[in-house]
């Protein structure tokens, strides 16, 4: 008997386009969790490990708060039929809300509230009824920070509110059926409107609870979560692992923690291509879907494990097709899975024998409503399946494909514009539309070149900046352009059409040597489920122009409207027990480690002269020495010199040594070790020549010193405790302006007088000695150590000078001061002064290497009333201020030793910052803490910081208090998979931040208040 083909003998056997008829066990999501939970009830559900503290919840804990969640939507209106966005980063919080809004029979709309659009917030609101969101206390912020009336005028429902209501009685819910909505995955939205896929609980039922979409997934596998919500893949992490009693491990931002603990891995191949089996052998299923696989990647975990090649677009369920790829066999997306169909067929809807290309259709119980307020669109791509005969409907998917005479699929591409990235679908006319709206723009074209979506702009002096706006404020992270090319003319074929050939090499192009290529770039996604923004500054400067003159580009790097970390994650416990922790980290500094150094030096000459003998002459060269270090160790060069070399360290050195190299700042220790023992000598000499000269007890051989020497060494031993007094760190902070001018004069007074008891001294000695003056003089070491400490002081004033400053009035609380003079290197600082002989201020530097807003080429800084002078400096702009010495290395200069870091900032603390903000030296995220950030510091310097680092978290105290900046800082490193956290705050902040970060793991670096 002939076997039964589609189309009459035509075309291919039916049998490879239907899969295996099979019963599903459970008609709906929530009756196959009901059912694990009451087999298994005290088996672990999920392991989540988003927080820094890892938490565990069993199958009957999640379903008690899931019922708990359900009575609390019932009561706010919640039912059958409804949507809900559920606006959530991972965690167990997730999960609750996913089961909660599935009891109530209604449909949850998974929405990252890390990088979720407002735009595309907006349109699912409005698309589902825009009467309750489901959030958590990390994604809560999203909403009450937003302008949108539409998302501002829902009621959120926070799934952490009553989660402590342990008494209150909890009843079996669950109005879920078989066509009840499961979720609506919002596919693209780069069309103007995003797509929502209405997807049913038999839809998805029919993936998970059958054989191969559950996995192989039973009580004691661990499944892991490690994709974003809103990627229907992560649907399939979820269910097909709480639909068969497994136990979801959900992911932080270091990955490896997760995946040393799972059983079964289901990702993109772009994800799977970044690990090996043997990095994790305890892996041993691992699914493949959402964009092409490859042989090489196939082969090596089928070796290792159970590998599934899979297909499907979210409109037929996640997935439609699978393959148990087998080593050295060659990859396909294999057959239909149960109860679906896929049928290749040509332009009209024919099916195309075996070894023909054509479309590929989906049908069977994975096939979706089609689209959520979208009936057009809907009618376009679905229609009744004729050959399935039960009414049942099927999906165009676009794919290109042809038969294999095994009855697998092989995928040959797509027939229109849509395209995948990372594993999201983009359609790039969808793209282009979105750019063409930028104002300065009459043309715009996207073209996909090695996985990169690339921008073109006519004519070619378009506004970039704005196209830039444009997109980030519509367009999800992973459908921006990378590049953006602006172009004098169209390149069109010989038929009148845009040339896309002659675009793709434009944009190939870029890369040659020959061409100098400046970029803005944002942020890097590496994967479908991004939770991080950042800044990659190695890419960033000003737009390049190519040697040909036919473009202009400018990178974007999918830029983030909002960073997807959690700031709300619980603290760890510090370290240690607190007695040896307050040794570690608060006792045993690196200042005060430098500091010892010193004292143990100086015991140890100590030491030697005890045993040796003292001798008044080393005694004389111990004060001379302690001081020239004391002097240099503070002067603009050498300083300057030691950060060049301690941060040049490569970044690829171990962690442990570039941390240790960026105490660099800590370099004050030796100033003040130095200068107390440079008083102590000079006491002890002074000791030493009163009971000499008292006792004559010395002999011959001390030398002699007349009562002229020893009164003005008594002077200066007065001077020297008075100095050490006022530099007492309560004084200092209490007593600033007069400790500053207190420390220059008596400083100057102890350096003339030095040379008066140099001179003096030489004189003695010629006397007793019956010698030349001038050989004594040239002979000692003293005077040259004198000399050299003298010229280090007064270096920094060879460089005095009155300038010009142009005045930018930022409020009535802030100015911004801009200068020509130089250009100095990002983390400096210079100082400022008036009355040059009374008083100096230091500021961090901004550099400027080309003009700005009008404003010359050279740096600016940031003035904030923190006293009187910087009071008269806002309130009476200066045209000329003085300047001295050379901009000199400060704290922010360590930046360059870290791949990532992040940088916090209260008030003003955010001038010191601005350099790096605006040219970062690597990845970087930003906590700015401060009062009415606009009203205080003016528009341009908070755009300044949003631009560079979309995704900066810009608390305004004013509107929402005081937060807690350890456990933001904290978050935010451990978010943002930091190496080190930079602080610049007052004293009590960065103290309080440092110690908090630094007790917990995390390197942390703020300004020495040193003394």
């Amino acid at each position: 008997m002939a076997e039964e083909t589609l189309d009459n003998g035509r075309a291919v056997p039916k049998r490879f386009t239907t899969g295996p008829t099979v019963p599903c066990p459970f008609s709906t999501v929530t009756a196959a969790i009901r059912q694990a939970a009451s087999s298994y009830p005290d088996s672990v559900a999920a392991i989540d490990l988003s927080q820094a503290v890892r938490r565990e919840i069993s199958y009957v804990q999640l379903e008690v708060r899931a019922r708990r969640l359900a009575q609390r939507l019932r009561r706010a209106g919640v039912g059958p039929g409804d949507r809900l966005p559920l606006v959530v980063r991972r965690g167990i919080e997730m999960l609750v809300g996913i089961l909660a809004i599935l009891l109530c029979g209604a449909q949850y709309v998974p929405l990252d509230g890390g990088i979720v659009t407002e735009a595309t917030m907006q349109t699912v609101i409005s698309q589902s009824g825009g009467r309750v969101v489901v959030c958590t206390a990390s994604t809560r912020s999203r909403w009450q920070q937003t302008d949108s009336e539409i998302v501002r005028d829902c009621r959120y429902l926070c799934v952490e509110d009553g989660a402590d209501d342990a008494e209150e009685a909890v009843d079996a819910i669950d109005l879920a059926t078989p066509g009840s909505g499961c979720y609506v995955i919002y596919t693209s939205g780069t069309t103007g409107t995003p797509k929502g896929v209405d997807v049913t609980h038999a839809n998805v039922t029919n993936l998970v609870c059958s054989s191969p979409g559950d996995l192989g997934i039973r009580p004691g596998i661990r499944v892991g979560q490690v994709l974003n919500i809103s990627f229907d893949m992560a649907a399939w992490e979820i269910f097909a692992c709480l639909c068969n009693g497994g136990t979801l491990v959900l992911r932080g931002s270091d990955w490896a923690p997760t995946l040393k603990e799972i059983d079964v891995l289901i990702c993109t191949p772009s994800i799977l291509s970044r690990h090996s089996p043997e990095e994790f052998p305890n892996i041993k299923v691992v699914a493949t879907a959402g964009e092409p696989s490859n042989q090489l990647l196939a082969d090596k975990w089928a070796k290792h494990g159970a590998y599934y090649n899979c297909c499907g677009p979210t409109e037929t369920t996640i997935v439609n097709t699978m393959l148990r790829h087998r080593p050295g066999e060659p990859l396909t997306i294999g057959k239909p899975t149960p109860n679906n169909s896929v049928y290749i067929l040509d332009d009209d809807l024919r099916p195309v024998v075996v070894g023909q290309v054509g479309t590929l259709w989906a049908g069977g119980r994975g096939v979706s409503r089609g689209y959520v307020g979208l009936p057009d669109m809907t009618a376009a791509k679905f229609r009744q399946d004729p050959f399935a005969g039960d009414g049942s409907m099927m999906y165009n998917s676009g794919d290109l494909g042809r038969w294999l005479a095994s009855g697998e699929i092989e995928v040959l591409g797509r027939r229109d514009d849509q395209v995948k990235v990372k594993g999201f679908r983009v359609e790039l006319d969808g793209v282009a539309h979105v750019m063409a709206a930028a104002p300065s723009v009459q043309n715009a074209y996207a073209v996909l070149v090695d996985g990169e979506i690339h921008g073109f702009l006519h004519p070619e002096n378009c506004d970039t900046q704005q196209v830039m706006q444009q997109v980030e404020k519509v367009l999800p992270y992973y459908s921006r352009p990378v590049h953006l090319h602006t172009i004098a003319c169209i390149p069109l074929t010989q038929n009148g059409k845009v040339d896309k050939a002659a675009l793709r090499a434009i944009a190939v192009g870029r890369n040659s040597p020959r061409e100098t290529t400046g970029s803005y770039t944002e942020s890097a996604p590496t994967h479908p489920d991004l939770e991080l923004g950042i800044v990659d500054s190695k890419e960033k400067g000003s737009i390049g122009t190519s040697s040909g003159g036919s473009s202009s580009i400018l990178d974007l790097s999918r830029p983030i409207a909002q960073m997807g970390i959690n700031l709300e994650g619980d603290l760890p416990d510090k370290d240690r027990q607190k007695f040896f922790r307050n040794l570690v980290h608060r006792v045993f500094i690196p200042y005060r480690f430098l500091l010892m150094l010193v004292y143990l030096g100086n015991f140890g000459a100590l030491a030697s002269m005890y045993v040796n003998g003292i001798n008044r002459a080393w005694i004389g060269y111990m004060i001379a020495i302690d001081l020239l270090l004391a002097v240099l160790i503070r002067q603009d060069m050498i300083i300057n010199a030691l950060y060049t070399i301690f941060c040049s360290i490569p970044t690829w050195w171990p962690l442990w040594i570039r941390a240790s190299c960026a105490k660099i700042y800590h370099l004050g220790g030796v100033h003040a070790g130095a200068a107390t023992w440079s008083s102590l000598w000079l006491l002890a000499a002074n000791i030493s020549d009163v009971y000499c000269f008292s006792s004559r007890s010395c002999g011959s051989s001390y030398p002699y010193h007349s009562t002229a020497f020893q009164v003005v060494s008594w002077m200066l031993t007065v001077l020297f405790a008075i100095m050490l007094a006022f530099a007492l760190p309560q004084f200092r902070t209490n007593h600033h302006d007069f400790f500053e001018r207190s420390h220059r004069f008596i400083g100057w007074t102890m350096l003339g007088l030095f040379w008066v008891q140099n001179f003096l001294g030489v004189a003695d000695a010629a006397t007793s000695t019956s010698s030349s003056y001038a050989s004594g003089m040239v002979s000692a070491p003293g005077f040259w150590i004198l000399v050299v400490a003298t010229l280090s002081i007064a270096s920094s004033w060879f460089w005095l000078r009155k300038v010009r400053v142009a005045s930018e009035v930022l409020s009535n609380h802030a100015i911004r001061l801009h200068f020509d003079y130089t250009v100095p290197v990002n983390g400096t600082f210079t100082r400022l002064s008036f009355r040059p002989l009374l008083e100096w201020h230091s500021f961090a530097t901004v550099p400027a290497p080309e003009s700005q807003r009008g404003y010359p080429a050279g740096y600016s800084l940031v003035v904030s009333n923190a006293g009187d002078w910087t009071r008269a400096c806002i309130q009476k702009a200066p045209t000329h201020v003085w300047v001295r010495g050379l901009p000199t290395c400060g704290v922010m200069r360590i930046a360059t030793l870290f791949n990532r870091i992040v940088i916090v900032a209260t008030g003003s603390g955010i001038g010191p910052l601005l350099g790096h903000i605006q040219q970062p030296t690597c990845a970087t995220a930003c906590l700015w803490s401060t009062k009415d950030p606009v009203k205080t510091y003016g528009s341009d310097v908070v755009d300044l910081v949003k631009r560079q680092i979309p995704g900066a978290v810009i608390w305004d105290t004013t509107a929402q208090g005081r937060p807690d900046m350890v456990k933001l800082s904290y978050n935010m490193a451990r978010s943002f998979r930091a190496e080190a956290v930079i602080i610049i705050a007052n004293r009590k902040i960065t103290t309080k931040v440092c110690y908090g970060l630094e007790t917990r793991g995390v390197h942390a670096y703020g300004a020495i208040w040193d003394s």
